[in-house]
This record gives structure tokens, sequence and C-alpha cells, in this order.
């Protein structure tokens, strides 16, 4: 047996071996279940302490296990011999007793390779391959999917007792305790002081957060209340909005369903407790433009009434801001699809711009020119120009159309919903465009009329014939005292009510009295009604002629049918006029001022007047011609000699210019 000092300084560490030599993972399983077999107990038991132990004791473990198997011979010497079958069996009960251990040993063997490299799974830069690192663990431990890096390992030293001998005696033991006692007692009170300067600290922090989150909240909710009392809906943000309780909707609420998702924004808080602008506040705001152009040349263009910033603008009026370019966004798309239908009335869509063919004065050839442009463009609005009154009655009047087409939608849907219907009812565009054009040509139809007739009675008048002219542009207008007192108010408002007068077709009304029937208690008169109606049956203006009982029975019409004459322009109304004042004055004025001499010889204004001769008894006979054209009257006497060849002997003309002599007068002086 080798003495213990000689094994004394072995050191229990691997020889290194050369790279060819190198293990591989195969091998280190085998010399693992190896060693688990011939040691006879786990490796956590294989320590330091026990290795040298059985280093001591090797040698004469050797000699006693080669004795007893010397002795265990000579006794199987003596003992019967064993059978065939019996040996197999014996054989076999060790194999499987040998594979038994040999298994537990590779599980054994198994579940320390796997602890090791669970523990080395914590080295990230080593392990990073999450592939390669799969190699180092068992099939059985992979499928039970346990997390890498979940198990670690810490090294703890283990304080050395001390040495009996050296133990100190009583008296320097107890000031070595009394001293460790004094240090654990500033070391507590240390603590103690810096646990409550640590609390004292977290509580001020909490406080100054608290304090700052008061200040942030009563700031919000102070511009919350704010923007609440300026009359603005708020509602409850939508799930997902951070930093948002309410989200504030300034769209109009009866929009078209393309705008009315984007009349809602979330009302965000800052760091400091303002109120952050939603993108769809802080879009550069855009406003509607209207132009006149008169021969290829802006004329007028429209103004904004929204001045400043957006950023220079308080939270409520960004709102506001908002809402009005909105409302010009949702005015333009609306009048874009309009103009589709209305192609045939000289408006299309160009270049983002509407043209629409205003009718105007016949020697321009006037367009309006609506388009959608940022508000912060100061370029596109200019000042310069003699029409810029027209074109923003214009833009404002397509504004006014749209809310009351927002309000009229309230209305209907607010009342009884029509029958059901399998057919789905499509809700046409708003009538804008159709409404400005036939305000424009109604005013253009009923302006010229008018014109016409005014400077007609004004001829008429200067020549000595009584006649009255009444002249109403649309009899809405004229009655709209009345149409106001006599609203319901369950029913629409006097505001709404007046707008619809906008959108039914417009009807003016003229009359002028015959000269005929001047001085007399109740002339008759000549009734010109003018309708205008961008729809179905007229799409466009139209004009009804209606004539009094003495003219039917001049022209020899019947009374029912023929009283109502229509006309599709203002040019042929004009015309008929002046033929029909010309047929008055020579077949009834003149046929009565000269009863019993007169003959009216053709349906033209003409009317012969005979008389005696101054000379041997001959009968004269004279032809007297009225022309009434373009507000000039003028009358010819042409003297018929029994040759019938005709002579003009005086002719005369009134053009409204005062102090001239009457019709009658100078007739009068030809006839004798």
């Amino acid at each position: 047996m080798a003495p213990p000092d000689a094994l004394a300084q072995v050191a229990l560490r691997p020889f290194p071996a050369p790279a060819k030599d190198a293990l591989t993972k195969e091998d280190i399983f085998a010399q693992v279940a190896q060693l688990t077999t011939e040691r006879k107990q786990y490796l956590r038991d294989i320590t330091e302490k026990s290795l040298l132990e059985d280093i001591a004791a090797g040698r004469d473990g050797l000699v006693d296990s080669v004795e007893s198997a010397g002795q265990s011979q000579g006794q199987d010497k003596d003992d019967v011999v064993l059978s065939h079958a019996e040996m197999m069996e014996k054989l076999g009960k060790a194999k499987q007793e040998v594979y038994s251990k040999l298994e537990w040993a590779s599980f054994a063997a198994g579940n320390a390779l796997n602890l090791v490299s669970l523990i080395l799974s914590r080295d990230i830069a080593r392990f990073a391959n999450r592939k390669e690192n799969e190699n180092f663990y068992t099939p059985m431990f992979q499928q039970m999917k346990v997390p890498r890096a979940s198990l670690g390992l810490v090294r703890e030293t283990v304080p050395e007792q001390p040495d009996p001998s050296q133990l100190m005696p009583d008296d320097a033991k107890r000031g070595q305790l009394e001293y460790i006692q004094r240090r654990k007692a500033l070391v507590m009170k240390g603590s103690r002081m810096e646990a409550l300067d640590w609390a004292t600290d977290a509580l001020l922090k909490a406080a100054t957060d608290l304090e700052s989150s008061i200040r942030k909240e009563t700031k919000y909710w102070d511009e919350i209340l704010s923007i609440s009392d300026k009359g603005w809906s708020l509602q409850r943000a939508r799930k997902g909005v951070r930093n948002a309780t309410y989200a504030v909707k300034y769209g109009p609420p009866e929009a078209s369903n393309h705008f009315k998702a984007r009349g809602v924004a979330p009302l965000r808080m800052d760091n400091d407790g303002d109120i952050i602008l939603d993108p769809a506040l802080a879009l550069k705001p855009k406003t509607l433009r209207v132009r006149i152009s008169d021969d290829e040349k802006i004329t007028g263009t429209s103004q904004t009434s929204i001045d400043g910033a957006l950023n220079e603008l308080a939270i409520e009026k960004s709102i506001q801001l908002a809402r009005a370019s909105l409302f010009e966004e949702e005015l333009f798309y609306e009048m874009s699809i309009e103009s589709r239908q209305l192609l045939s009335y000289g408006i299309e869509l160009r270049d983002t711009v509407i043209h629409v063919a205003a009718p105007g004065d016949q020697h321009l050839h006037r367009k309006i020119l609506i388009d959608c442009v940022p508000l912060d463009d100061s370029r596109v609005f200019s000042s310069g120009g003699d029409q810029n009154q027209l074109a923003h009655n214009v833009a404002e009047g397509l504004r006014i159309l749209l809310a009351h087409e927002h309000r009229m939608r309230l209305f209907r849907r607010t009342r009884l919903p029509p029958p059901m219907s399998q057919h789905k009812r499509q809700q046409p565009p708003p009538p804008l465009l159709r409404s400005l054009l036939a305000m424009l040509s109604h005013l253009t139809a009923v302006n010229s009329l008018h014109a016409h007739l005014s400077a007609t009675a004004n001829t008429l008048k200067n020549a000595g014939l009584e006649v009255t002219l009444e002249a109403t542009r649309e009899v809405t207008w004229e009655k709209l005292t009345d149409t106001l007192k006599d609203i319901d108010t369950k029913n629409l408002s006097a505001t709404d009510q007046l707008l619809a007068t906008f959108i039914r077709p417009f009807e003016g009304r003229a009359s002028i009295s015959l000269p005929s029937s001047g001085g007399t208690t109740s002339p008759e008169t000549i009734v010109i009604g003018t309708r205008t109606y961008i729809g179905p049956p007229h799409f466009g203006t139209e004009q009804k002629i209606t004539l009094p009982p003495s003219l039917l029975k001049v022209l020899n019409l019947e009374h029912d049918s023929h009283q109502q004459l229509k006309f599709a322009s203002t040019e042929e109304v004009k015309e008929y006029l002046d033929w029909i004042l010309s047929l008055d004055i020579s077949h009834t004025l003149l046929s009565e001022e000269y009863k019993g001499r007169s003959v009216i010889k053709s349906t033209e204004p003409i009317i012969s007047v005979i008389s005696k001769g101054s000379k041997n008894g001959l009968v004269k006979e004279d032809d007297v011609e009225i022309a009434l054209e373009k507000a000039e009257l003028k009358a010819t006497a042409t003297a018929l000699d029994q040759l019938a060849t005709g002579v003009a002997v005086e002719s005369f003309a009134w053009n409204g210019t005062p102090g001239q002599s009457s019709l009658k007068e100078k007739v009068k002086s030809w006839l004798g």
C-alpha cells in the first residue's frame, strides 16, 4: 500500500490531449458511462475528498480484491459444476443487470450533460447559434422544450473555520464582540437613514408628479370645457387613440357620406396639458374661389372672410377653420358631381376648375370660374376688378344653398319615411349649379324684357298715348311678406322657405296696358310671364304672352284656345310685342279716332282713311302705317290718288325725347 504522503501532491486535472486525439461526444458519453459503472455512484457524489480517499486506499484495495478473488476460486472448485442451462440463465441475468446499469448510467450522464449545457447556455456570446446549441442536449431533453438560460450557477465561498489554537482570550473576544455590535448598530442606523431618505425622495417625486398631472389635467379639461361652451359637439374617442379622452365633432351633421367621417378629430393632450391639433385639423385649410371672366380676362374675384395662419389661432378658432374648410371642400365636390349632368348648358370641369357659361351682355363672352384653393396662398386672391362684388355674391349664394340642403336633409330625415321598396332610392346631388344657372338665365331674360318694356312705355307716353307698365322679376319675391306671415312653425322655418324659392322654378311677370284703352277705368293689358327652370319639362327659360279680348278680336283668334302664346327666346317676345302694340294703335286706336272713315284692308298695322278732296269733289284716301321697333315709334302717311299710285306724304318718329307732338296731332295734321 502506498504511503499517504506520496499521493498528497497529486492534482486531478485532465492531461491536455492533442487536437487529433480530442474526444467526440460519443466518446465522452462512453467514458462517463464507464466511470459511473466503475464507481457505482452518481457523478454528483464524486468529490475531491472522496477521490483522495480512494487514492490513499488504492494499493490495499487492489490486494484485497485479488485475495478475495483467489479465495472465491478455491471455493468454486469445491462447488458442484453448474449445468449449461443454469449457466446461461445466470449469464442472462448478469447481462440484463449490466444493461440496466448501463442504461441508468447513460441516463445519469445525459442528465449531467443537460445540466451543464443548460448552465453554459447563459453565455450568450458563446452560444449565439441556436441550431448548434441544440446538439449539446439529449433528444429527450430537447422534446421537453425547457427555456434556454433558465438555470444559473452561483459560486459561493465557504468561510474557513477558525483554528481552535488561535482563539482569542475572553477579554479580547468580549471587546471584539462589542466592536462588532457597535458596528452592526451603526450599520443598521445608516441603513434606516438611507431607507428614510429614499422614502422621502420617493414621496417628494410622487408629489411632484401628482402636482404636474393635476396641472396638466386641469389645463386639458379647461380647454375641453371651453370648446364645449363654444357649442362644439364632443364625444368619446374611439379605442386605440392615445392621450385622447374626447373627440370634437366639427363637421356638419348632415354632410354627405364622403365627408361625414372626416368631421371628427380626437383632442390629444401633450406634455404640458395643452390640446394637440389632430392631423385632420392641422391640414392646410381650403376655400372656394369664384372668378368672373369676360372675353378671357379676369374681371372679378371673390374674397375670403377668414384670415390668419393656423398656428396663430386658438383651438376653438382652429376647429372653426377646419369646419369651414371641410364645408368648402364638400361644396366644390358636390358641384363637381353635378357638373357632369350639365354639359349641355355650357358647364364643364377642366383642370379642377368648373367653367360656367353665364348669360350676360351679348357683346361679352362671360364665364364663371369656380375652384377650391388653399387659404394661405395670398396670390390666388387678386383685389382688382369691377366684378368683384358679383363674384363674391355668387360664392356666398352657393354656400347658402349647401347649408339649406343640409337643413333640408335633417327635415326629411325627421319626417315619416316613405314606404319600403326593393329598389334603392338614389339621392340626387343638391341643385347648386342648377340654381345658379337658372337664376342667371332668369335675371338676364326678365331684365332684358323689362328694359325693353320700359323704353317702349316711355316712347308711347311721349307720343301722347297713355300706357301703364308693371313688372316683377319673381312673383314669389313680390308676395314674400305675406308668405312669411303665414308660415307654420311646425314645418320649415322662414329662412328655409325663403331659400326654397331659389330651388323651385323662377316665375317673372310683366304687364303693359293697351294704348287704345288709355284713359279708361279698366284698361286692357298684355301680360308676359317668364318661367325659368333647369330641369324637366322646360330645361331653360320659357315666356308666355296673354292677350286681352280686344286684341283677340282684332286677330280673329278664339278666346279659349289662343289666349296664351309661348315663345322660346326674349328677342321673339320683343318683336311680337312691338308688332301687337303697333296693331293696337292702328286697328283700334286710329280706327276709333276716324270711325266711319277708316278701312282695314290687311292684318298689318296699316289703316286707310277716306276723306273728301279739296278740288272737284274728289275722294282722298290715305294709308297710315304704324311701326314700333326697338322702342321707337314711327308713323307714316301715304296719299293714294285715283290712279292708285302711292306717294309718301309725311313720316315722323318718336324715340322718347320729351317735347314732341303727339301721335294723334300728327295724323290729324296729315289727314285734315
